[in-house]
């Protein structure tokens, strides 16, 4: 759980939307936690289980967390 900071980017595994880390894992029980998450291309934020999102790779991190990726203009809600 301790592996998300925020900014990063990770995907949700179910339906493979991307998204951002905007906030801490919150508890939501003895073994359940939701990470806040906001929806690539979307006004969305959403609470994603942490069993089912997966970290970018370091190539697709913006370059603030060692990666190579420069969001385009008007990034996340491009379309």
């Amino acid at each position: 759980m301790s592996d998300f900071q925020l900014g990063h980017r990770v995907t949700h595994a179910p339906d493979g939307r991307n998204g951002f880390v905007v906030g801490r894992v919150q508890g939501t029980g003895w073994n359940k936690a939701l990470l806040p998450v906001a929806v690539e291309q979307s006004t969305r934020y959403e609470l994603w289980p942490v069993t089912q999102v997966q970290l970018l790779p370091l190539a697709q991190q913006f370059t603030a967390l060692g990666g190579e990726y420069i969001p385009p203009k008007g990034f996340p809600l491009f379309t």
